[in-house]
């Protein structure tokens, strides 16, 4: 077994390795044994040049949950103040006219740790809140509203469905009980007492603190042009709680330390509610890789065990980001990555698990080969997003029942807010970039009032190939749009009505 691996020459050429293949141009790496932590940056933080250091700052994307998490357990443990704060107080009694769901047993059912464990029924219809840049901006108070609006697709407690909506509404409810801004909860309570003075909530606090010039800088690799496109970093309000922490990988790694010592400001009982399984993941084990257990999902944090090890994690993902987050309770050992690209998540899962393997001492011949089988899973993503949304089409098409010009006009969806589709070089298009995860969609005609949506997001340059159907009234006036932007439910579309 080696605890040191990280701090030789031979990891540095691996780590260089690895991004220069997954085209990522910076890493930062803080590796955390008992009360040590070491920290070291790999590569650039921008692509004009500036290095990456163990205090640049990057986004945390969704390893952020743990910390929301690590916010309410405050609550639940302040008996004094918060009585009727417990993990399975329903969230409609402490947000009565704010937290609403669609159905009224959901509404009046739905606890904190199933929010927590996205276990509450509601997928993450990503596709329907609005950023800084929309005529009508969300913020969390909007988010949680929202929710009314919005459809279940599971009844309560029954799968796993990643949900950042409702981490969002966890920060809401943290605000509106405590009387204190979510950044000001966070910082007083949890990162001073740890120490971490390199660590904020959102752009403008990054601003507000003079840390720009810590920042990295967000890319995307593209193919065509063998370079890398920058990726705007911009204040998310409507993500605050499921993401938007920035910090640096030694900062970040005091908390990471303090999950693993079960140190305070989180108590003795906390500690062991944030890392108590909710919910299995992956019930089936489809890609499970060999050695590893099924994946069960806790309170922001994950866990499964490997080679009979206990593994503490969470990976996050943002346009121009990706993080990682692991520990092994038994080894008082854990690892924090970030990296400024869309490839860093399957550099930093290579990184992760050589130091792993190299710490439990696992034989050669048992290595698993992570390269292989990620490059395969990036494979069958980019196929399930190229897959042909109408795989049985008619060897004739049926016209459309109108001139496609009469298709075009503003529609409305409560949840999903307004969708305004025009004529754009001949084609229906709707633009939505005013989106959080902003978007298009070009529509393509199948047959009579069925269309194949491209679906383009402006940030990653990704596609997705989306089904879109048309209802016309008795009047033969077209009247109805549905497109399947959540999916995964009965009826697979989002039905918006012509205004």
């Amino acid at each position: 077994m080696n605890s040191d691996t990280h701090k030789t020459a031979e990891f540095d050429q691996f780590v260089q390795t690895t991004i220069e293949d997954w085209k990522v141009p910076g890493l930062a790496i803080a590796v955390i044994h008992k009360d040590e932590i070491f920290a070291k940056g790999y590569g650039l933080a921008s692509c004009s040049g500036n290095q990456v250091t163990a205090d640049t700052l990057f986004d945390c994307a969704s390893i952020s949950k743990s910390l929301t998490a690590a916010a309410v357990s405050l609550l639940v443990d302040d008996n004094e103040k918060y009585p009727d704060v417990q993990w399975n107080t329903p969230v409609s009694r402490l947000l009565r006219e704010d937290f609403v769901l669609e159905d009224a047993y959901s509404t009046q059912n739905v606890t904190i740790e199933d929010i927590l464990s996205h276990r509450s029924g509601m997928p993450r219809h990503d596709e329907s809140y609005f950023g800084v840049h929309a005529a009508v901006p969300d913020n969390p108070k909007s988010i949680t509203r929202n929710l009314r609006n919005l459809p279940l697709t599971r009844p309560l407690r029954t799968e796993y469905q990643y949900c950042n909506m409702m981490y969002t509404v966890a920060s809401y409810m943290v605000e509106t009980l405590s009387g204190e801004p979510f950044a000001d909860f966070l910082n007083n309570r949890i990162w001073k007492p740890l120490g971490m003075a390199n660590t904020y909530l959102d752009v403008p606090e990054v601003e507000n603190n003079n840390a720009m010039s810590k920042m990295a800088k967000g890319y995307r690799w593209d193919q065509s042009t063998e370079r890398y496109i920058e990726i705007p970093a911009i204040r998310q309000p409507e993500g605050q709680g499921a993401g938007c922490v920035f910090s640096s990988a030694e900062d970040y790694a005091k908390w990471v330390r303090a999950m693993i010592k079960r140190a305070g400001p989180i108590s003795e009982v906390a500690h062991k509610e944030l890392i108590k399984p909710r919910i299995i993941t992956d019930p089936y084990g489809d890609d499970r890789m060999p050695f590893h257990s099924h994946m069960c999902y806790a309170l922001g944090w994950g866990l499964e065990t490997y080679r009979g090890y206990t593994i503490v994690d969470h990976d996050g993902g943002v346009s121009g980001f990706g993080s990682l987050m692991r520990y092994i309770p038994e080894k008082e050992w854990g690892i924090v990555i970030f990296g400024n690209s869309n490839g860093a998540n399957n550099a930093e899962e290579m990184i992760c698990w050589h130091l792993i393997d190299a710490l439990l001492g696992t034989p050669s011949q048992e290595k698993f080969d992570y390269n292989t089988f990620l490059r395969n899973q990036e494979k069958e993503q980019r196929e399930e997003e190229e897959k042909d949304p109408y795989p049985e089409r008619p060897a004739s098409a049926l016209a459309p029942s109108a001139p496609i010009s009469s298709y075009a006009g503003r529609y409305r969806n409560a949840g999903y807010h307004d969708l305004l589709v025009e004529i754009v070089d001949g084609k229906l298009q709707a633009d939505a970039k005013d989106r959080t995860f902003g978007f298009t969609l070009t529509f393509e005609h199948v047959s009579g009032e069925f269309f194949e949506v491209v679906m383009l997001d402006i940030l990653d340059d990704t596609r997705r190939r989306l089904r879109a159907e048309f209802k016309l009234n008795s009047s033969g006036v077209v009247h109805d749009l549905g497109i399947n932007l959540a999916g995964d439910m009965q009826d697979p579309l989002i039905w918006f009505i012509r205004v």
